[in-house]
């Protein structure tokens, strides 16, 4: 029983960390759009976002949901 409970939550785990990983960046771009910022179109501002940070996206969430499991 043991072992069934450690792949529920590294299943779970990996689930989550990947959920986080693809969809915090595709957010981010969501909401510049939305803000108007003067982006031309989803790809430009792929670019300026990923130029303008030199960490990946989805560093600073995934940082953050760790330190709110240890609460």
């Amino acid at each position: 029983m043991g072992s069934l409970q450690l792949e529920d939550f590294a299943a779970g785990w990996i689930g989550g960390a990947a959920s986080v990983i693809v969809g915090h960046p595709l957010d981010t771009v969501k909401t510049r759009l939305q803000a108007g910022v003067g982006y031309g179109n989803t790809l430009s501002c792929i670019r300026m976002e990923a130029a303008s940070n030199p960490f990946p996206l989805a560093v600073s969430p995934l940082f953050f949901l760790q330190l709110k499991g240890l609460t």
